[in-house]
């Protein structure tokens, strides 16, 4: 090997455990605290501001449901009941699957929400690392929906699982 070979192999020793040891931007942690994310997403939907909310949404979900098909769809079925109290109860760390098949490390946000008759339920966001920001993924069977091209609200979709 002449000397210059020598000489690029042994940067390249010395560099790739620096390359890999820096991560991706792409999945850097956000700085934005998952609970306020979670909470802001929860207040998009429920105020029907679906092009807020599409914005947010993991960049794997909005390939299935781009920005027009997806506010259409969500609009046939607008939100009527808006909480009275919203409260983060936990947040933990989960693996969950996008709806292309890959699982993923996700930041499980649980928000109870009061309605009005005493009523109260609690809802997961799961959060993904995007680009630097969180981002919120589509139930799995809204995925699957979109996947098909029809609306989750239509006729023939796909029913949320008993514990959605």
């Amino acid at each position: 090997m002449h000397r210059t070979g020598w000489i690029m192999a042994s940067l390249l020793v010395l560099l790739a455990p620096a390359a890999a040891g820096c991560g991706s931007k792409r999945d850097a942690k956000p700085q934005e605290n998952p609970r306020l994310a979670a909470v802001r997403v929860l207040d998009q939907i429920v105020h029907n501001h679906y092009s807020d909310a599409w914005g947010d949404l993991h960049s794997v979900d909005q390939k299935v449901a781009p920005l027009s098909e997806y506010v259409g769809c969500e609009t046939r079925s607008p939100v009527i009941a808006r909480p009275r109290s919203v409260k983060v109860v936990s947040v933990n760390t989960e693996s969950v699957g996008l709806g292309d098949g890959k699982f993923v490390e996700s930041t499980a946000v649980d928000i109870r929400m009061g309605f009005a008759g005493s009523f109260a339920l609690v809802h997961t966001v799961h959060l993904v690392a995007e680009d630097g920001k969180w981002k919120w993924i589509l139930p799995s069977w809204r995925f699957r929906d979109y996947k098909a091209d029809r609306c989750p609200t239509d006729s023939g979709s796909s029913a949320p699982p008993s514990n959605a």
